[in-house]
């Protein structure tokens, strides 16, 4: 099957990367065909059932779907690949048809929704435009792309897991789908050990803990772990650990213990590093992590984009992976730093 993926769109470069990861992480076989803006078509031998758990695990995706085609974004080569297409479905369907950007603005969306349709139904398809079994998208990009969609990611559910939305909430933590995606670019698995050593209001520990890992938060301010707990067990948590501690000395306590570890240090107006430059407490830090880490496994480290984390992780031993970048606000650009331990 090709699987076509299309992706939030609001990063460059995280939803790519985010899904790509999960993928790993179920330990799925595929490569890539083909991409293009918001749009990943996979090949492998995808199950339906793999393909529902990609659905729920990820964040900065809208579908996934089995790919009828591919072709050049004109009417004529739409119309043309529509008539050579095979569409072996049961039950109705409905076409919709999505512009990324402002790609082939010639193409009208409606349009191709009715001319696509048509063609579906003098197959002996049922149309039904209110309630489809089947929904027929496509997508237009730098080139088209149609699809039947197998699985949704249901967005909604992180906008609910919003922070202030929490039994325990402080300001600038990570949202939930930056957090999502964090998890998942570690590529920690059910039942695996999931580490964040400055949990703070267990943010990150939340995402993990949702995608099956059993998580351990430390952080050194009490009210921070207690309010974690809260938040934990809202959202029905259970196989979690939080502790008293110093990321810095943790490995002393935990040495190659973790299947993967991420965290986001404080560094902004309100945070508090103890005294500690940020200098020093990401190398230090960094040092700690890599003695935690399983050897071979991931570990995603979030900072101002002015910290040399690639620097302090290699010195550390780390393998850096991927650098992504992502504005906050006018003064602070944040970086995503995703390490592996090699040996």
């Amino acid at each position: 099957m090709r699987l076509l993926v299309l992706l939030s769109g609001e990063h460059p470069t995280l939803p790519r990367s985010e899904v790509l990861a999960a993928l790993e992480a179920l330990g799925v076989r595929f490569k890539i065909a083909e991409e293009a803006e918001q749009v990943l078509v996979l090949e492998g031998d995808f199950k339906r059932e793999e393909v529902a758990r990609l659905a729920e695990r990820v964040a900065m995706a809208h579908y996934f779907g089995e790919l009828c085609f591919s072709c050049e974004a004109s009417h004529e080569e739409v119309l043309s690949s529509a008539r050579r297409a095979d569409y072996s479905f049961d039950g109705s369907f409905a076409v919709r048809v999505h512009r990324v950007r402002h790609h082939a603005e010639h193409l009208s969306t409606e349009r191709l929704e009715r001319e696509i349709g048509a063609v579906i139904a003098s197959r002996g398809k049922k149309v039904n435009l209110s309630a489809p079994e089947n929904l027929i998208a496509g997508i237009i990009s730098e080139r088209f792309y149609l699809a039947r969609v197998l699985a949704r990611v249901d967005r909604s559910a992180y906008e609910e897991r919003r922070p202030h939305l929490r039994p325990y909430f402080r300001p600038g933590v990570l949202l939930p789908r930056l957090a999502r995606a964090v998890v998942n670019l570690t590529r920690v698995r059910p039942g695996e050990r999931f580490a964040d050593p400055f949990c703070g209001t267990g943010g990150i520990l939340i995402e993990a803990g949702l995608v099956g890992a059993e998580v351990y938060g430390f952080d050194l301010e009490e009210e921070f772990l207690s309010g974690a707990e809260l938040n934990l067990r809202h959202y029905g948590i259970e196989r979690y650990h939080l502790s008293h501690g110093d990321a810095r000395t943790l490995w002393e306590r935990y040495p190659e213990y973790f299947h993967a570890i991420a965290c986001d240090p404080p560094y902004g107006i309100s945070a508090s590093t103890k005294g500690l430059s940020l200098e020093r407490l990401y190398e230090e830090s960094l040092a700690s992590i890599y003695r935690m880490l399983i050897p071979r496994r991931y570990a995603c480290v979030l900072a101002p984009s002015e910290v040399d984390v690639e620097g302090y992780a290699s010195s550390a031993g780390f393998g850096i992976e991927e650098v992504h970048l992502e504005r906050v606000h006018r003064s602070l650009v944040r970086k995503i730093v995703v390490l592996r331990k090699w040996r």
